[in-house]
């Protein structure tokens, strides 16, 4: 299990990432790309993994991040027993979100999540971190 300050790779800035100018990863590019429609955003071509984990941060802080559900026709947010697709298999970018919050929180990640269930363990773990 990581503490906090240990210099892991969730908590240094993320110009100092030896492998920050790589070509971002897939799970971040899917996961980007989930938050840039969210946010009615375009995703930016060509970012460095720093680049994009830096973009990440930036829509999840702009409250674009849904956990992989869009709102209702009214605008509002269904809770997750709601969703037509809750059942199904989490998403891509669910998966890889609940792998870096798990890494932070030093928690393995949870699997053969749906959908739901998926939303719901992000909320937690991401309630985790604040608290």
């Amino acid at each position: 299990m990581k503490a906090q300050g240990d210099g892991s790779a969730a908590e240094k800035d993320s110009a100092q990432w030896v492998t920050g100018g790589e070509a971002m990863t897939g799970p971040q590019a899917s996961y980007l790309e989930t938050l840039a429609h969210q946010a009615g955003e375009k995703v930016p071509e060509g970012l460095s993994k720093a680049q994009a984990s830096d973009e990440i941060e930036r829509l999840q802080s702009s409250g674009a991040d849904r956990s992989g559900e869009s709102p209702g026709p009214d605008g509002v947010e269904r809770p997750t027993d709601e969703w037509v697709t809750g059942e199904e298999p989490m998403t891509g970018p669910q998966a890889s979100y609940l792998e870096t919050l798990a890494q932070q929180a030093g928690t393995d990640p949870p699997t053969g999540l749906t959908k739901s269930q998926a939303s719901r363990a992000i909320d937690e773990l991401q309630a985790q971190a604040k608290g």
